[in-house]
């Protein structure tokens, strides 16, 4: 069988939920967010209000699992950044905020101060995996904005 024959082993709902509640949190410290963003909300955009959001792309899923119980998973989310821009210096200065925000977030990583995603859970790569690019325009100048970031972590259900 070949590795693209592999079916794809999710990791428990439970693990997934408490790794994007440590990320939000940790995200949230960036502190070029505009203060009109009270948060940035898990899978939820404000329909007419400058929001952001972080969500899970096809759930967290295990990447290799070692024979004492340990596994490499991969968590890929996107942040999205939705606002209502009527000028094309609105829109860059969107993308350059999330861009801020992904390499605020891989340099804080380098430098050792990656996030927390709970007990017996250690984040081994985090990445931009790509630049911020306009995703959706809706009606009365709305847009949404986006970047894909990938972090792959060692869990050790034992710890």
């Amino acid at each position: 069988m070949s590795s693209e024959d592999k079916p794809i082993e999710f990791v428990e709902a439970k693990e997934e939920d408490r790794i994007s509640r440590n990320l939000l949190g940790w995200l949230s410290g960036y502190h070029e967010i505009p203060l009109s963003i009270l948060r940035i909300d898990y899978e939820f955009l404000d329909a007419k209000e400058s929001s952001m959001s972080l969500s899970t792309i096809q759930g967290a899923y295990i990447v290799e699992r070692f024979i004492d119980g340990t596994y490499t998973a991969e968590y890929q989310f996107k942040l999205i950044y939705r606002l209502r821009a009527n000028t094309p210096d609105e829109r860059l200065k969107a993308d350059e905020l999330l861009d801020g925000l992904g390499d605020w977030a891989v340099a804080q990583f380098d430098a050792g101060n990656g996030p927390d995603i709970g007990s017996g859970l250690e984040v081994q790569e985090f990445e931009q995996a790509t630049r911020s690019s306009l995703f959706a325009r809706m009606e009365d100048g709305w847009e949404d904005h986006q970047i894909f970031m990938r972090m792959t972590y060692k869990a050790n259900p034992g710890k």
